[in-house]
């Protein structure tokens, strides 16, 4: 039989329990609790999901089909506290690639390799 310890487990008294979907919601890629936070500029996104509109720099898209989620995967994982960005200049064995999820229901996207800079966006359906 397995006897909790009521003293270390859960709410302490006088003390609520942390929501564990507010501490891990939007880092290591995770989708966000609540909205996305809105990316400025696709060459700096959270490694993860944010979301795009027509002024987000680097959208291939414009008018009012050019909202949609960007999810961006590097292969140096998420950084330690699981919000990092993408960095101005790739490092060894560093591969980055975004997908964009637009609303009109296409997809593009695109990689970066390296110390190398992104390729264009591929429109891919």
């Amino acid at each position: 039989m397995i006897t909790v310890n009521t003293n270390t487990l859960g709410a302490q008294p006088g003390q609520s329990a942390p929501n564990m979907a507010d501490l891990i919601a939007g880092r290591f890629g995770l989708f966000h609790a609540k909205e996305a936070p809105i990316c400025d500029n696709l060459d700096n996104a959270i490694i993860g999901y944010m979301t795009i509109t027509p002024d987000t720099k680097g959208n291939p898209q414009s008018g009012d089909f050019a909202y949609g989620q960007v999810q961006s995967i590097d292969s140096l994982g998420a950084g330690d506290d699981g919000k990092k960005v993408i960095p101005p200049v790739g490092g060894a064995k560093e591969w980055i690639t975004q997908i964009l999820l637009m609303a009109d229901g296409s997809l593009y996207s695109r990689a970066r390799v390296n110390a190398n800079g992104f390729q264009p966006f591929i429109k891919r359906w």
